[in-house]
């Protein structure tokens, strides 16, 4: 059978069936109660809690703009879908997230949202074995927001020279995003504010998990004071980049060969020296263990070197582990890049909707609470073996977007019960409904 013709429906029953999964979630993380909490409006039309879920209906979807919610003014779906009485038109959004945004302390209570639905949804990070110990990794780390041609405030040339934002985040092992905040471009990593905000993101996991964090950051966190902060912070440990500053590779080259603990030399005339020394911290009675990993290659093609090229890796450390086992778990932090990019591309959060730094600050926070309703759903999607999705530990954003947020649904009524519809093969329908129900009962 061949289509011929095509027509134009203007039922609006028909839409994304995973906002239905959003809605729920809205509801078990705290939503409604928190707009309550921090409203301010007499007897409004739009209550504040719908305010949330409409943006958090549009996130979900990668529709970060205030004016994305004009096509859905008169859909029912999306109504019913998220659990709202009525839709906002772009204008009243805008104003009243702003209103929130500024004249209330909605910023403070929306990193506990996020808490609140790791532990009603019974979530697990992944974990980092050796022996008969275990850690959760915290991985810290900022990533660049390029909002360039704008004249928001905070917007500012960051150290890539793009003209643009510099927030600064925190997962958990397995993409968890445990705690976010905006900065201006000009911000480097260890800025004012740093410190104060890993503190802080230690106890949101802390309060998430029982056994001891590992936070792994690069080198622009290498700060003393932040290293003795680690130091005495309770069942944390830590894996920080070393950044070498004035320190030269020669001098390295001769500690590296005379501290090392194995030495591996390859055929291409490359030898790899790996060890540990003990270095003084500021503030610190005892000194810090500083692993090294120097590689000194003295031909390349063929061709000998008239110097030898040196390459350096040092990372300060409160582990006792192996050098190779230390250097694998700072190395494993690629995949902490991997979610920076998944929230800032395939949910589009980068161009940030604000011209006021506030705004834009709370607008990041109640995208975090969206990136992780996502990522329940992408571990029942890892979890279910039966809808057809090739074997991983996990699913990125565009995976579970695709295939949930995306899926068509039909909304009726009948019996005074909403019903959901949902057009897509049977192991989906299994996997969808399961999740649904299980959201029900908490």
């Amino acid at each position: 059978m061949i289509i011929s013709e095509v027509t134009h429906s203007r039922s609006s029953q028909f839409g994304h069936a995973g906002l239905a999964l959003i809605g729920e979630m809205a509801r078990i993380c705290g939503i409604d109660d928190l707009g309550r909490k921090v409203s301010k409006a007499k007897q409004p039309q739009i209550q504040d809690a719908e305010i949330l879920r409409t943006l958090c209906g549009l996130f979900c979807q990668g529709k970060t703009d205030f004016d994305h919610v004009k096509e859905y003014r008169e859909d029912e779906f999306f109504r019913t879908a998220l659990g709202i009485s009525r839709t906002p038109s772009a204008e009243i959004l805008r104003q009243r997230f702003q209103a929130l945004s500024l004249h209330t302390d909605l910023m403070e209570h929306l990193p506990a949202c996020s808490l609140r639905l790791w532990q009603k949804m019974g979530m697990k990070p992944e974990y980092i074995q050796h022996d008969d110990r275990s850690w959760v990794r915290m991985d810290i780390d900022t990533v660049i927001f390029d909002n360039a041609d704008t004249q928001k405030e905070g917007a500012e040339f960051t150290y890539t020279n793009q003209f643009g934002f510099h927030p600064i985040f925190a997962h958990l092992g397995g993409g968890w995003m445990v705690n976010a905040k905006l900065r201006p471009g000009s911000a480097h990593s260890c800025a004012p504010g740093t410190r104060e905000f890993i503190s802080q993101s230690l106890d949101h996991g802390r309060a998430m998990v029982e056994e001891p964090l590992l936070v792994v950051a690069d080198s622009g966190f290498d700060s003393q004071e932040l290293i003795a902060d680690l130091v005495k912070a309770a069942n944390t440990d830590f894996v920080i980049k070393h950044n070498l500053r004035r320190e030269s590779k020669e001098a390295w080259l001769e500690t590296a060969k005379a501290h090392c603990q194995e030495k591996l030399v390859s055929k291409e005339n490359k030898a790899t020296y790996r060890g540990s020394i003990q270095r003084e911290i500021a503030g610190l009675e005892s000194p810090i263990r500083l692993v090294f990993e120097v590689t000194e290659t003295t031909s390349k093609k063929g061709q000998m070197l008239l110097t030898p090229d040196i390459t350096v890796f040092v990372a300060w450390t409160s582990l006792d582990l192996a050098e190779r086992d230390v250097l694998k778990i700072y190395r494993d932090r690629g995949t902490s890049e991997q979610y920076h990019a998944e929230f800032k591309s395939e949910m589009d959060m980068e161009r940030l909707p604000s011209g006021k730094f506030q705004v834009n600050s709370a607008f990041l926070l109640l995208g975090m609470l969206v990136y992780n309703m996502l990522k329940v759903i992408g571990q029942d999607l890892v979890i279910a073996k039966a809808v057809g999705l090739k074997k991983a530990t996990r699913r990125r954003m565009k995976t579970v977007m695709r295939s949930v947020m995306f899926m068509c649904g039909k909304i009726t009524r009948h019996a005074r019960k909403w019903r959901l519809h949902l057009g897509c093969p049977e192991p989906w329908f299994v996997f969808f409904n399961k999740l649904f129900l299980r959201l029900k009962a908490i």
